[in-house]
C-alpha cells in the first residue's frame, strides 16, 4: 500500500504492463524541418523505473539556436508515485537546473536554478504539500503508457513542474494507423488538455490552448509513444519515433554518446 500522505492514482493502468527495457530514439521536426534527435532510456531497478533522457538541436540548428536537455527519473513501478525527477537544460547562454524530491508525507519541493553569461546566479526553492496524486513532465509517461486505452477513454492527473501545478487531462479519440520509423502501425489518438492550478498565476485561454497536444501511442503490448503533435501559434512541432534497441545493446549505444550530447 502507498505511504500514508501520499495517493496513487485512483485509476491505476494496468498493473501488468512493463514498458520495454532499452532506449527509444525521436527526431524532433518544426514546420517539416528537421531540427533535432533525442533518446529515452527506461530502465527497471527493483521495484522502481528509471527514465534517463537526451536531447539537441541539430549542428544546422545550433548555428543560430543551440538548445541541450537532459534529465531522469525515478518512479515506483506499483504505485507510480514518483520518487524524484532532475532536468536540464542549456538553451543558447541560458542554463536551468530543476530537481524535484516527492516526500513520503505527501511534501513537494523544488529546487530551481538558473544561470545566465554575465548575470548573477539564481536559486528558487519551492515546497507544496498535496495527498492527490501528482506525477512530474517525465513520470506521467508511465501513466499514458500504462492504460489499455479505448476510444472515449479518459485520465486526469496533477503534475507538478518543478515551477507550477497543472491538472492534465488525456482522452482517447479514435484507433488510427500511422506510418512512424519506416513502418506502419496502429495508434490511440490521445488528446492532452492542462489547466493551470496555481491561484497566483491564472493564465488566459490562448496560453492553456498553447500547451494542448496529441499523443500517439501504439495499440499493442508495447505501447510505444509512436509520435507527438503540437500545433502552435509560431508554427508546428513534431515528435517522431525513429526507432528502439532493448536494453543489452540500446543502454551501451546511449552511453558512449552521452560524452557527445554534453558538447
Amino acid at each position: 500500500a502507498p505511504v500514508a500522505g501520499r495517493k496513487a492514482s485512483h485509476k491505476l493502468p494496468d498493473s501488468e504492463f512493463r514498458p520495454r527495457l532499452g532506449t527509444y530514439y525521436y527526431s524532433f521536426k518544426f514546420n517539416g524541418l528537421n531540427i533535432g534527435t533525442g533518446r529515452v532510456i527506461i530502465d527497471q531497478k527493483g521495484d522502481l523505473f528509471e527514465i534517463r533522457f537526451s536531447a539537441r538541436t541539430s549542428p544546422t540548428i545550433d548555428r543560430f539556436y543551440k538548445a541541450r536537455f537532459s534529465g531522469g527519473n525515478l518512479t515506483r513501478a506499483d504505485s507510480l508515485l514518483p520518487v524524484r525527477t532532475r532536468i536540464l537544460s542549456r538553451v543558447r547562454s541560458t542554463n536551468k537546473d530543476t530537481a524535484i524530491h516527492f516526500q513520503d508525507d505527501g511534501t513537494i519541493t523544488s529546487v530551481r536554478t538558473e544561470s545566465e553569461e554575465g548575470e548573477p546566479l539564481e536559486n528558487k526553492v519551492k515546497e507544496i504539500e498535496t495527498t492527490d496524486f501528482t506525477m512530474d513532465p517525465l513520470s506521467v509517461t508511465h501513466l499514458i503508457r500504462g492504460i489499455d486505452w479505448k476510444p472515449g477513454m479518459e485520465q486526469t492527473v496533477q503534475v507538478f513542474t518543478g515551477k507550477s501545478r497543472y491538472e492534465s487531462r488525456f482522452t482517447c479519440l479514435s484507433e488510427q494507423i500511422i506510418e512512424v520509423g519506416g513502418q506502419k502501425r496502429k495508434a490511440w489518438e490521445i488528446v492532452q488538455e492542462s489547466r493551470k492550478l496555481d491561484e497566483e498565476e491564472q493564465e488566459t485561454d490562448e496560453e492553456r490552448k498553447e500547451r494542448d497536444l496529441k499523443i500517439y501511442i501504439s495499440a499493442d503490448k508495447a505501447r510505444d509513444v509512436l509520435k507527438i503533435d503540437a500545433p502552435r501559434a509560431m508554427g508546428h512541432f513534431l515528435v517522431l519515433f525513429e526507432g528502439f534497441k532493448p536494453a543489452a545493446e540500446g543502454t551501451r549505444d546511449a552511453d558512449k554518446s552521452a560524452g557527445r550530447s554534453r558538447s
